[in-house]
């Protein structure tokens, strides 16, 4: 009977179980040579092991790493953050344009004058509104009055040192104006409209045909939208509001071009105080 070797397969078994049992309770620090070994196996078994996982994910349909649906929730609240935050500064420059009063686009310097109402009228017509300041008080012929800085009234057609009197842009004397539209969020549109006051406290008139584009498609009015001054002859004044848009319809003699009629937001015959707008130092 042969004599069987030293080195067996059972017994490098054991003494590998015994090394792995000695190794696991030794500390680190006497354990660093084994770093470089250890490094080698690694190198050459990942290979093996990254296809093996390739393939493991493709058989069994692996879900991908990361869920998509939680990020998609996330852009969403972004998005609506953004939105947001966007409304909030529009309606903050609105109210900054409300408290500041609408900027000059005129050079020169203009000084706003707040004086009272001391005779005013019933009828929503307008006709004259006397005011509690004069020449005295820097107010000149011609000066445009409004009310709370932004919203368009009129303009001082009568005047002495003490006292003066507003025409309304709704009396039925007053002139046509031309006008801007604009957007809900303040922005400009390319339309403009030449209004006429009716009598009845409302402007009406019909647009200046604007077009755009290579099939000339003119451009739309809507109702709810803000109109502002943009005339020539009220140099220094652009930008103050006219009023709201109540009315759209085609114009009788294109119906391309259409007709507008605009109500002011301030009702002339509950305003106690006007600020009037004067050539001068300041804002």
């Amino acid at each position: 009977m042969s004599r069987r070797g030293l080195v067996t397969s059972s017994r490098v078994l054991v003494l590998s179980i015994c090394a792995m049992v000695v190794t696991t309770f030794l500390p680190a620090r006497l354990l660093t040579w084994a770093r470089v070994p250890g490094r080698i196996t690694q190198r050459l078994t990942s290979p093996p092991a990254d296809l093996v996982k390739v393939a493991g994910d493709w058989l069994v349909k692996a879900e991908p790493a990361e869920n998509p649906e939680p990020l998609v929730g996330q852009i969403d609240q972004l998005r609506a953050l953004v939105h947001r935050l966007e409304q909030d500064n529009g309606r903050l420059r609105r109210q900054v344009e409300e408290l500041s009063g609408v900027r000059s686009t005129q050079d020169d310097p203009m000084r706003l004058l707040t004086t009272s109402v001391i005779a005013g009228t019933t009828d929503p017509t307008g006709r004259l509104l006397r005011l509690r300041s004069g020449r005295r008080d820097g107010i000149e012929p011609g000066s445009v009055a409004s009310v709370r800085g932004q919203h368009l009234l009129g303009r001082i057609v009568n005047l002495d040192e003490a006292m003066c009197d507003v025409l309304p842009i709704t009396d039925r004397n007053a002139e046509t104006i031309m006008v801007q539209v604009y957007e809900e969020d303040g922005t400009k549109t390319e339309l403009f409209f030449d209004l006429t006051p009716m009598g009845d406290g409302t402007l009406k008139g019909p647009g200046r045909y604007v077009t755009e584009g290579l099939e000339q498609t003119p451009r739309t009015a809507e109702v709810g939208q803000i109109v502002r001054l943009s005339d020539e002859n009220w140099i220094g004044h652009g930008g103050l509001i006219v009023g709201a848009i109540t009315a759209v319809e085609p114009s009788p003699e294109s119906p391309l071009r259409q007709v507008i009629t605009v109500k002011p937001i301030v009702d002339t015959r509950r305003v106690s105080s006007v600020v009037v707008r004067v050539p001068g130092s300041g804002s």
